[in-house]
């Protein structure tokens, strides 16, 4: 045997309950031979040893206690361990983001763009005639809203757009 023998083997070498191998290397290992006589020494001083015996009171709340002990272990808790902290931090958060300053109504969404038309009377589209998304001119194929149809003019048209505008503007007073 190449290790040296554990203390519960050391034991029953004591007490004669151990292999044949067991007790042959207890008594050829010095070491084991030193623990074993160590391990007698103690076990006469704990025999020699007065110790009153406890109350049978102490046996019987000894045995309570134990008792309540196992029947804690058995029953499954509900709200404790992680759930009951887990729940509070929940809690904790909603109301945070509950009671944090909105920042104002969401932003309302662009309105899709409408279509180009002339807001001229029609005798007065003769005035824009030539003029892309007027009545009389180009039709709205290419336009996608106004903002395309006026990006398109070229100088001059622009000009001829603009003084149209200004005169009917003038003729309604929203000028």
């Amino acid at each position: 045997m190449r290790n040296h023998l554990e203390d519960d083997v050391l034991l029953d070498v004591i007490e004669g309950a151990a292999s044949v191998e067991a007790t042959r290397h207890a008594g050829e290992c010095a070491s084991c031979a030193g623990r074993m006589a160590d391990a007698r020494a103690g076990l006469s001083l704990a025999a020699g040893a007065e110790a009153q015996d406890p109350s049978p009171l102490f046996w019987d709340a000894f045995r309570r206690r134990v008792a309540s002990a196992i029947e804690a272990e058995a029953r499954p808790r509900r709200f404790g361990g992680f759930f009951a902290p887990a729940l509070l931090a929940t809690a904790a958060i909603v109301a945070v983001i509950a009671f944090l300053p909105n920042d104002g109504p969401a932003p309302v969404a662009a309105p899709a763009s409408l279509p180009v038309w002339s807001s001229l009377p029609a005798a007065d589209d003769a005035a824009l005639d030539g003029f892309p998304g007027s009545a009389l001119g180009d039709d709205l194929a290419g336009c996608e809203d106004v903002a395309a149809c006026v990006a398109d003019l070229s100088d001059e048209e622009s000009r001829a757009f603009a003084e149209a505008l200004r005169a009917e503007l003038g003729k309604s007073g929203d000028l």
